[in-house]
Protein backbone atom coordinates (compact mmCIF):
# COMPACT_ATOMS: atom_id res chain seq x y z
CA UNK A 1 0.00 0.00 0.00
CA UNK A 2 1.07 3.58 -0.53
CA UNK A 3 2.02 5.26 2.66
CA UNK A 4 0.28 8.62 3.07
CA UNK A 5 2.06 11.48 4.87
CA UNK A 6 -0.10 13.85 6.89
CA UNK A 7 2.67 16.22 7.96
CA UNK A 8 1.66 19.80 7.26
CA UNK A 9 4.69 22.18 6.81
CA UNK A 10 4.55 25.16 9.14
CA UNK A 11 6.11 28.17 7.49
CA UNK A 12 5.50 31.37 9.34
CA UNK A 13 6.74 34.68 7.89
CA UNK A 14 7.40 37.76 10.07
CA UNK A 15 5.04 40.53 9.09
CA UNK A 16 5.89 44.21 9.66
CA UNK A 17 4.33 47.46 8.65
CA UNK A 18 6.55 50.42 8.14
CA UNK A 19 4.70 53.61 8.93
CA UNK A 20 6.16 56.82 7.82
CA UNK A 21 4.89 60.29 8.40
CA UNK A 22 5.46 63.47 6.49
CA UNK A 23 6.41 66.62 8.42
CA UNK A 24 4.98 69.09 5.90
CA UNK A 25 3.54 71.61 8.30
CA UNK A 26 0.95 68.92 9.13
CA UNK A 27 0.54 67.37 12.51
CA UNK A 28 1.90 63.86 12.64
CA UNK A 29 -0.76 61.27 13.28
CA UNK A 30 0.25 58.04 14.91
CA UNK A 31 -1.25 55.24 12.86
CA UNK A 32 -3.49 52.76 14.57
CA UNK A 33 -1.95 49.31 14.42
CA UNK A 34 -3.70 47.11 11.91
CA UNK A 35 -4.44 43.37 12.27
CA UNK A 36 -1.43 42.65 10.11
CA UNK A 37 0.90 44.55 12.34
CA UNK A 38 0.05 42.47 15.37
CA UNK A 39 2.05 39.41 16.19
CA UNK A 40 0.08 36.49 14.82
CA UNK A 41 -0.83 33.56 16.99
CA UNK A 42 1.22 30.41 16.19
CA UNK A 43 -0.52 28.16 13.75
CA UNK A 44 -1.33 24.69 15.10
CA UNK A 45 0.93 21.94 13.87
CA UNK A 46 -0.98 19.07 12.33
CA UNK A 47 -0.26 15.62 13.66
CA UNK A 48 0.60 12.95 11.09
CA UNK A 49 -2.23 10.80 9.89
CA UNK A 50 -2.10 7.18 10.88
CA UNK A 51 -0.49 5.11 8.19
CA UNK A 52 -2.84 3.10 6.05
CA UNK A 53 -0.37 0.22 6.12
CA UNK A 54 -2.31 -1.56 8.82
CA UNK A 55 -2.03 -5.35 8.61
CA UNK A 56 -5.29 -6.97 7.62
CA UNK A 57 -6.52 -8.82 10.70
CA UNK A 58 -7.01 -12.55 10.33
CA UNK A 59 -10.52 -13.85 10.92
CA UNK A 60 -11.21 -14.76 14.51
CA UNK A 61 -9.55 -17.99 15.56
CA UNK A 62 -6.99 -19.35 17.99
CA UNK A 63 -4.92 -21.35 15.57
CA UNK A 64 -1.30 -21.07 14.54
CA UNK A 65 0.19 -20.30 11.15
CA UNK A 66 0.47 -23.65 9.37
CA UNK A 67 3.27 -22.55 7.06
CA UNK A 68 5.34 -21.15 9.93
CA UNK A 69 4.89 -24.39 11.84
CA UNK A 70 6.00 -26.48 8.86
CA UNK A 71 8.96 -24.20 8.16
CA UNK A 72 10.02 -24.52 11.80
CA UNK A 73 11.05 -28.10 11.00
CA UNK A 74 14.16 -26.58 9.41
CA UNK A 75 15.26 -25.47 12.89
CA UNK A 76 15.44 -29.07 14.13
CA UNK A 77 18.60 -31.16 13.97
CA UNK A 78 16.73 -34.07 12.39
CA UNK A 79 13.30 -35.68 12.09
CA UNK A 80 11.28 -38.30 10.22
CA UNK A 81 8.12 -37.76 8.18
CA UNK A 82 5.34 -40.07 7.05
CA UNK A 83 2.76 -38.78 4.56
CA UNK A 84 -0.39 -40.41 3.21
CA UNK A 85 -2.24 -38.44 0.55
CA UNK A 86 -5.42 -39.23 -1.38
CA UNK A 87 -6.84 -36.92 -4.03
CA UNK A 88 -4.20 -34.20 -3.73
CA UNK A 89 -1.51 -35.32 -6.19
CA UNK A 90 -1.64 -37.50 -9.34
CA UNK A 91 -1.50 -41.18 -8.40
CA UNK A 92 -0.95 -44.53 -10.09
CA UNK A 93 -3.03 -46.41 -7.52
CA UNK A 94 -6.69 -47.12 -8.13
CA UNK A 95 -7.77 -45.38 -4.92
CA UNK A 96 -5.47 -42.40 -5.46
CA UNK A 97 -3.25 -43.11 -2.46
CA UNK A 98 0.31 -41.77 -2.48
CA UNK A 99 2.73 -42.49 0.35
CA UNK A 100 6.01 -40.83 1.27
CA UNK A 101 8.42 -41.45 4.13
CA UNK A 102 11.65 -39.61 4.78
CA UNK A 103 14.50 -38.99 7.19
CA UNK A 104 15.90 -35.47 7.17
CA UNK A 105 19.14 -34.30 8.78
CA UNK A 106 19.57 -30.53 8.74
CA UNK A 107 22.86 -28.67 8.84
CA UNK A 108 25.32 -26.90 6.57
CA UNK A 109 24.83 -29.73 4.07
CA UNK A 110 21.22 -30.96 4.40
CA UNK A 111 20.65 -34.67 3.93
CA UNK A 112 17.48 -36.57 3.22
CA UNK A 113 16.58 -40.14 2.42
CA UNK A 114 13.07 -40.74 1.15
CA UNK A 115 10.82 -43.22 -0.56
CA UNK A 116 7.65 -42.50 -2.53
CA UNK A 117 5.01 -44.99 -3.67
CA UNK A 118 2.01 -44.43 -5.93
CA UNK A 119 3.01 -41.05 -7.39
CA UNK A 120 2.25 -40.66 -11.08
CA UNK A 121 5.07 -39.38 -13.27
CA UNK A 122 8.04 -41.16 -11.67
CA UNK A 123 8.51 -44.43 -13.52
CA UNK A 124 6.23 -47.07 -12.04
CA UNK A 125 5.10 -44.63 -9.36
CA UNK A 126 7.83 -45.38 -6.86
CA UNK A 127 11.28 -44.07 -6.07
CA UNK A 128 13.81 -44.39 -3.27
CA UNK A 129 16.54 -41.79 -3.18
CA UNK A 130 19.23 -40.15 -1.08
CA UNK A 131 20.11 -36.47 -1.41
CA UNK A 132 23.18 -34.96 0.21
CA UNK A 133 23.77 -31.38 -0.77
CA UNK A 134 23.62 -31.26 -4.56
CA UNK A 135 24.35 -34.96 -5.00
CA UNK A 136 21.74 -37.70 -5.24
CA UNK A 137 21.49 -41.46 -5.61
CA UNK A 138 18.54 -43.66 -6.49
CA UNK A 139 17.89 -47.35 -5.91
CA UNK A 140 16.36 -49.59 -8.55
CA UNK A 141 13.95 -52.49 -8.11
CA UNK A 142 16.85 -54.89 -7.68
CA UNK A 143 18.20 -52.87 -4.77
CA UNK A 144 21.19 -51.41 -6.62
CA UNK A 145 22.12 -47.77 -5.99
CA UNK A 146 23.31 -45.49 -8.77
CA UNK A 147 24.34 -41.86 -8.75
CA UNK A 148 21.96 -39.46 -10.45
CA UNK A 149 23.65 -37.54 -13.31
CA UNK A 150 21.72 -34.35 -12.52
CA UNK A 151 22.01 -34.67 -8.78
CA UNK A 152 19.25 -33.65 -6.40
CA UNK A 153 17.44 -31.74 -9.14
CA UNK A 154 16.19 -35.07 -10.53
CA UNK A 155 13.97 -35.64 -7.50
CA UNK A 156 13.29 -32.20 -6.08
CA UNK A 157 9.85 -31.86 -7.69
CA UNK A 158 8.62 -35.24 -6.46
CA UNK A 159 9.97 -34.87 -2.93
CA UNK A 160 9.07 -31.21 -2.49
CA UNK A 161 5.48 -31.74 -3.63
CA UNK A 162 4.95 -34.17 -0.75
CA UNK A 163 6.94 -32.25 1.85
CA UNK A 164 5.17 -30.90 4.96
CA UNK A 165 6.07 -27.38 3.81
CA UNK A 166 4.29 -27.64 0.46
CA UNK A 167 1.32 -29.57 1.82
CA UNK A 168 0.82 -27.07 4.65
CA UNK A 169 0.85 -24.23 2.14
CA UNK A 170 -1.98 -25.93 0.24
CA UNK A 171 -4.18 -25.69 3.36
CA UNK A 172 -2.91 -22.42 4.79
CA UNK A 173 -6.33 -20.83 4.29
CA UNK A 174 -7.65 -22.95 7.15
CA UNK A 175 -5.20 -21.57 9.70
CA UNK A 176 -7.19 -18.49 10.69
CA UNK A 177 -10.17 -20.61 11.72
CA UNK A 178 -8.36 -23.27 13.74
CA UNK A 179 -9.75 -23.53 17.27
CA UNK A 180 -7.80 -24.76 20.30
CA UNK A 181 -8.77 -28.32 21.24
CA UNK A 182 -6.47 -28.89 24.19
CA UNK A 183 -2.96 -30.10 24.89
CA UNK A 184 -1.83 -33.70 24.48
CA UNK A 185 1.05 -35.88 23.42
CA UNK A 186 1.14 -36.63 19.71
CA UNK A 187 3.76 -38.89 18.16
CA UNK A 188 5.48 -38.85 21.55
CA UNK A 189 5.75 -35.05 21.55
CA UNK A 190 4.00 -32.56 23.84
CA UNK A 191 1.72 -30.61 21.52
CA UNK A 192 -1.19 -28.23 21.27
CA UNK A 193 -4.13 -29.56 19.29
CA UNK A 194 -6.22 -27.34 16.99
CA UNK A 195 -9.26 -28.25 14.90
CA UNK A 196 -11.50 -26.72 12.27
CA UNK A 197 -14.70 -28.17 10.81
CA UNK A 198 -16.29 -27.45 7.46
CA UNK A 199 -19.16 -25.66 9.21
CA UNK A 200 -16.75 -22.81 9.91
CA UNK A 201 -17.04 -19.91 7.43
CA UNK A 202 -13.24 -19.82 7.32
CA UNK A 203 -13.13 -23.48 6.25
CA UNK A 204 -15.78 -23.01 3.60
CA UNK A 205 -14.05 -19.92 2.26
CA UNK A 206 -10.73 -21.75 2.10
CA UNK A 207 -12.23 -24.66 0.15
CA UNK A 208 -13.13 -27.29 2.77
CA UNK A 209 -16.83 -27.91 2.11
CA UNK A 210 -17.19 -31.09 4.19
CA UNK A 211 -15.18 -32.87 6.86
CA UNK A 212 -12.58 -31.42 9.19
CA UNK A 213 -8.88 -30.74 9.71
CA UNK A 214 -6.70 -31.22 12.80
CA UNK A 215 -3.22 -29.91 13.49
CA UNK A 216 -0.78 -30.51 16.32
CA UNK A 217 1.98 -28.00 17.04
CA UNK A 218 4.89 -28.74 19.37
CA UNK A 219 4.55 -26.96 22.71
CA UNK A 220 8.28 -26.28 22.69
CA UNK A 221 9.68 -25.18 19.34
CA UNK A 222 6.40 -24.45 17.57
CA UNK A 223 7.04 -26.97 14.79
CA UNK A 224 4.47 -29.14 13.05
CA UNK A 225 3.95 -32.50 14.77
CA UNK A 226 0.96 -33.80 12.82
CA UNK A 227 -1.67 -32.62 10.38
CA UNK A 228 -4.73 -34.43 9.09
CA UNK A 229 -7.53 -33.50 6.70
CA UNK A 230 -10.52 -35.57 5.66
CA UNK A 231 -13.36 -34.26 3.55
CA UNK A 232 -14.12 -32.43 0.33
CA UNK A 233 -11.51 -29.87 -0.72
CA UNK A 234 -11.26 -27.44 -3.64
CA UNK A 235 -7.97 -28.85 -4.95
CA UNK A 236 -7.70 -26.77 -8.13
CA UNK A 237 -9.21 -23.56 -6.82
CA UNK A 238 -12.03 -23.66 -9.37
CA UNK A 239 -14.86 -24.43 -6.97
CA UNK A 240 -14.87 -28.19 -7.66
CA UNK A 241 -14.99 -30.26 -4.47
CA UNK A 242 -12.71 -33.32 -4.46
CA UNK A 243 -12.70 -35.99 -1.73
CA UNK A 244 -9.27 -35.83 -0.08
CA UNK A 245 -7.39 -37.44 2.77
CA UNK A 246 -4.10 -36.18 4.14
CA UNK A 247 -2.06 -37.38 7.09
CA UNK A 248 1.32 -35.97 8.01
CA UNK A 249 3.21 -37.33 11.01
CA UNK A 250 6.53 -36.02 12.32
CA UNK A 251 8.44 -38.46 14.52
CA UNK A 252 11.89 -39.18 15.97
CA UNK A 253 12.67 -35.50 16.40
CA UNK A 254 16.39 -34.89 17.01
CA UNK A 255 16.92 -38.64 17.42
CA UNK A 256 20.60 -39.58 17.21
CA UNK A 257 19.58 -42.62 15.20
CA UNK A 258 18.51 -40.34 12.35
CA UNK A 259 21.34 -40.70 9.86
CA UNK A 260 21.63 -40.24 6.11
CA UNK A 261 24.80 -41.49 4.46
CA UNK A 262 25.85 -42.04 0.85
CA UNK A 263 25.17 -45.58 -0.36
CA UNK A 264 28.06 -47.98 0.11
Amino acid sequence: MTRRSGWLPAALAALALVASGCDLMVATVTPTPSRLSRTPEPLPTAEPDASDEVPTPRPEGSGPDLVDAANALADLDSYRVAVVSVGLVPATTTDGTVRMSSTTVNGSEPRVRFSIAGLDGIGDGGVEAIEIGDEAWTRDAAGRWSKSPDGAADFDAAFTGLSPMDLATEFDGLAAGLQAAGSERKNGIAARHYRIESSSPVATGAGLTSGAADVWIATHGGYLVAFSVGGDWDVDGDGTATPVTLRIDITRVNDRANSVQPPA
